[in-house]
């Protein structure tokens, strides 16, 4: 893509800290990253989070579809664009030709965690992966603006923006961490979510590594068998998954994953773990959905 690539804080340099605009619109950068998230908003326009581990990220977005398809979490990326104003603020534009994939299902570093209430100005937290905990969803269902308030056990609110395709679904049920990049719009600091996990994953981890689940299996990379959140995704849309999942524990098999066999656990697990487990792997699904 011609020029070598810069660090992305250099391109965030390059932005008002107090408004997001542009300093200098139509100035070309070519840069490297991983993408954070990605944003489906209610009119189509589609706009995603670069970084590298440990700065903040740099929204781009772009006037074509085109560009963007590359852009899915967790993929590597070598993008080229123009600074600009997007539809939630200023970044990188992109045109057609200017995004090349390096790789997928790299990691882009840990997250920040914080209460509900830092959202109430997160000027030191714009553009971080942060991790909202312990907060419940309002409901029962998204809607289709796209934003949705969390609230934590002490009333702390915050306002969780997701993607295009979580209108008219049920928010994720109990209580959770939503992790997400910290934004300034029009209407506040919001948290575009990446993902959102239940607080009792750890537990859940444990269970899985007791009854030798981790063997073969991890959350988020492939290893043996397919990661939790491939299969997740795969099944978000299908309202038997969870049976689907508690029957491929049951009998095991081979085929739907690769060539390489899942072992029975029929008689191994009791039941109501396996669907403590179902539901716990399902619950990545919204990785996917908010990406979509």
């Amino acid at each position: 893509m011609g020029a070598d690539p810069v660090p992305v804080a250099t391109v965030l340099a390059q932005l008002d800290p107090s408004t997001g605009a542009p300093k200098e619109a139509g100035r070309e950068f070519t840069l490297r990253g991983v993408v954070g998230a990605r944003l489906v908003l209610p009119d189509s326009k589609t706009v995603a989070f670069v970084l590298n581990g440990g700065e903040p990220a740099l929204m781009v977005f772009a006037a074509s579809p085109t560009p963007m398809a590359d852009l899915l979490p967790r993929n590597e990326v070598t993008l080229k664009g123009k600074l600009g104003a997007g539809p939630l603020g200023g970044g990188l534009e992109l045109a057609d030709g200017t995004v090349s994939l390096l790789a997928t299902n790299k990691a882009f570093g840990n997250s920040e965690p914080r209460g509900a209430g830092f959202m109430a100005d997160a000027t030191s937290l714009a553009g971080r992966y942060v991790q909202i905990t312990n907060v419940t969803f309002a409901g029962p269902k998204f809607d289709a603006s796209g934003a949705v308030r969390v609230r934590s056990l002490d009333g702390a609110e915050a306002t969780v923006r997701v993607g295009k395709a979580a209108a008219g679904r049920e928010v994720p049920a109990g209580a959770q961490d939503v992790f997400g990049f910290v934004l300034k719009t029009t209407d506040g600091w919001q948290v575009v979510a990446a993902r959102s996990l239940t607080v009792e994953r750890r537990e859940m981890l444990n269970l899985a590594t007791k009854h030798t689940c981790i063997t073969c299996h991890n959350p988020d990379m492939k290893v043996v068998g397919p990661a939790y959140r491939e299969v997740a995704a795969k099944y978000r849309d299908d309202s038997e998954a969870s049976g689907k999942l508690i029957a491929q524990m049951r009998t095991g098999g081979s085929g739907k994953w690769g060539t390489v066999p899942m072992l029975p656990f029929d008689g191994k697990i009791p039941t109501q773990e396996m669907q403590r487990l179902a539901d716990w792997i399902l619950g990545y699904r919204w990785d996917a959905i908010f990406a979509d």
